[in-house]
């Protein structure tokens, strides 16, 4: 089916979503011209010929484009002013030899997704206003807390750090011998226990707190790319990007509250967890942890 296929978001920088409202590209872009996105303002554009709304140097290489392609709106990134089609499949091939994107191709295909979750309402008759990543973050200071955490944790071993930026401990993770059982510390207090189940034919997970299941995730059984599914405190939980990559958005309620990616500038081999929700840090990096566990083991296959 193409990059376009009937998959709304893959994660990769391309997504479709159906027309329902029958919009032009003018519709469109009236419409979107009047809702706050965290990566520009739309105008409308041309791609070789072919008339496109455009949201220009959403990352040094690339810009984000829209545009009614029969019953379908497709989306997705394209080279900016200046930038030869080689320097972009260098970059793509970078990626796929080191196994991670670079922060721009990270920034660019987050903003398709962000995109994509705009217009998706749109075609479901809602009134957006800003999409969910424009808006400041529920932290202290309006800004994502970030923290890094070594990639493969719990494969590796079962004790383990999560640090700020500063590289001081922002939890300690401690499992058993069996890497089954994890105790999740803030302070040298227990503050989440992380558990996955021994005899299961896709990888489950739960949350406790206190003694008691606020989460549980498991991993759906598909022959293409894992995908994870659950809830946290009742909630759906929904991850949406791209999971082997590692470069995907954390949300619950259909909230963002985290996303995940790679950063090669703290240590060669780490992720960044920006969190979006003060109130829930604990559970993000929970999540990060699993997700962790899953795309390790799916590597290992």
């Amino acid at each position: 089916m193409g990059l376009f296929g009937s998959t709304k978001d893959n994660g990769m920088g391309y997504a479709s979503v159906e027309n329902k409202q029958n919009f032009t590209n003018e519709d469109l872009l009236a419409k979107l011209s009047e809702i706050k996105v965290s990566f520009g303002t739309p105008i409308m554009g041309d791609i070789k010929g072919t008339q496109s709304i455009l949201y220009k140097n959403v990352s040094d290489m690339f810009d984000v484009f829209a545009r009614v392609d029969g019953k379908k709106i497709i989306m997705g990134k394209i080279g900016t002013d200046g930038v030869s089609g080689g320097k972009m499949a260098l970059s793509a091939g970078l990626d796929l030899f080191l196994g991670h994107k670079d922060s721009g191709t990270s920034t660019v295909d987050r903003a398709v997704t962000e995109l994509s979750g705009v217009i998706t309402k749109l075609e479901n008759g809602d009134s957006v206003t800003a999409s969910a990543a424009a808006g400041p973050a529920k932290t202290s200071t309006g800004a994502a807390i970030t923290l890094y955490m070594k990639q493969k944790a719990i494969s590796l071993k079962p004790k383990f750090d999560i640090f700020d930026r500063d590289e001081k401990t922002a939890y300690h993770v401690e499992g058993d011998i069996a890497r089954l059982n994890f105790s999740i510390q803030k302070n040298g207090s227990e503050v989440l226990k992380l558990k996955k189940k021994l005899l299961a034919l896709m990888p489950e997970y739960s949350i406790e707190k206190n003694g008691s299941q606020i989460a549980k995730i498991k991993k759906k059984l598909k022959f293409s790319a894992p995908e994870l599914v659950g809830e946290v405190n009742g909630k759906e939980l929904k991850i949406s990007g791209d999971l082997m990559g590692f470069d995907f958005d954390l949300q619950i309620g259909g909230n963002t509250i985290g996303h995940v990616d790679t950063d090669r500038t703290i240590w060669s081999d780490c992720y960044r967890i920006a969190i979006l929700d003060g109130a829930l840090q604990d559970v993000v990096a929970a999540l990060a942890i699993i997700c962790d566990n899953v795309v390790n083991q799916e590597q290992s296959r």
